[in-house]
């Protein structure tokens, strides 16, 4: 009998357990310590599109005047730089100015972006993507190691006599360069009967002509940069970050450039600093320092949010401008408090994960 009545207190010992453990799991923790977050900050990524022109020097450079008329043929090579697009955008981190932790039951309803940023009160955070943009500076443009293949349609030596049956004499460059020019006249010669219908045999269709013609094109383009030279060009992406702090920034270099090297680090003393003027609009900041709330309890939940404020971008090379733009500006906003009538659990509050400003206010 008494083994029936302990086996008995086990299993109401047991049940009320198990309900307690189940009641635990719908109860809201009241943290004692505070549940930590962080405000953001803004950063300026700013993307640069250039293009480089480099240019091998032709085999028959110093003859383009006599021979053809092509007067200032480079007889050198050369790379000439161009910065051809900038393009400006913002992006958030934490900012480690700006950590807080949300108190008691608060804390448990606070909701947390991956790197830790305030996303919403009993809302659920927003997954963005984490894509980060690299920038190389490696040679992705490789030049040939023969750029000029096709140097003549005649041999580069002379017909040996019954003397010198044995002994190869090489034709002197002045002699393949007239060749060469020669071969050009020739070109020019066919295409324009081709185009003349000047040939006793007609071609097929007028799709044959087309395709004379282009080839014709295409040999005389080959002979003629044996003389004026071959030009390589490419597109290069670069993108740069910079953080700015709480006040206006004024000479501060992101990265370098040069018209012979092209876009270079800022640590690369050979290139020319660009710069970024980025200045707070003042009108706006002094709006803003009167948000500052004076009521009493006022943020006792440490629960703050940001209203960013608006800057003006300027990129300089120099004294010339380069890109002009207007953005928002968290650090030179202001922290306020959320309301606490908002955070007694029956509303529904999302921050913008750029800014921290408040996006939405609902009901839960």
């Amino acid at each position: 009998m008494k083994v029936r009545i302990s086996l008995l207190f086990l299993f109401i010992a047991l049940a009320f357990q198990s309900q307690a453990q189940r009641t635990d799991k719908n109860v809201v923790p009241v943290m004692t310590d505070g549940m930590a977050y962080s405000l953001p900050r803004t950063g300026i990524r700013i993307y640069v599109t250039a293009t480089r022109e480099k240019l091998i020097a032709g085999p028959y450079a110093q003859y383009a005047d006599a021979l053809l008329g092509l007067k200032n043929a480079p007889t050198a090579d050369s790379e000439k730089w161009n910065i051809t697009d900038v393009q400006i955008e913002t992006f958030s981190e934490a900012d480690p100015q700006q950590t807080y932790k949300a108190k008691g039951l608060i804390g448990a309803q606070v909701s947390l972006t991956a790197d830790g940023l305030l996303a919403g009160i009993n809302a659920p955070a927003e997954i963005g993507s984490s894509y980060a943009p690299v920038t190389t500076f490696l040679e992705d443009q490789p030049i040939p190691d023969f750029p000029f293949t096709d140097l003549s349609m005649n041999p580069f030596f002379e017909k040996p006599d019954s003397a010198r049956a044995n002994v190869i004499v090489a034709k002197s460059l002045q002699m393949k360069a007239e060749e060469a020019a020669h071969s050009i006249t020739k070109l020019r010669k066919r295409r324009f009967k081709t185009l003349a219908n000047a040939y006793d045999e007609q071609l097929p269709d007028g799709e044959a002509y087309g395709v004379m013609v282009e080839e014709l094109d295409k040999l005389e383009q080959e002979y003629v940069g044996l003389f004026i030279g071959k030009t390589y060009s490419g597109t290069y992406h670069y993108a740069f970050d910079f953080i700015p702090g709480e006040n206006s920034v004024s000479g501060e270099v992101v990265f370098r450039f040069s018209e012979s090297k092209g876009v270079l680090p800022k640590t690369d003393l050979t290139g020319k600093p660009m710069q970024i003027e980025l200045k707070k609009l003042d009108e706006l900041s002094t709006a803003q320092s009167k948000l500052k709330s004076n009521v009493p309890g006022a943020g006792s939940s440490s629960i703050y949010y940001r209203t960013p404020g608006k800057a003006e971008l300027r990129l300089m090379n120099g004294v010339s401008l380069i890109a002009l733009t207007r953005l928002d500006i968290a650090q030179f906003g202001t922290v306020l408090p959320v309301p606490e009538e908002l955070l007694d659990g029956s509303y529904s509050i999302k921050f913008h994960p750029s800014t921290g400003a408040i996006k939405s206010i609902g009901a839960k």
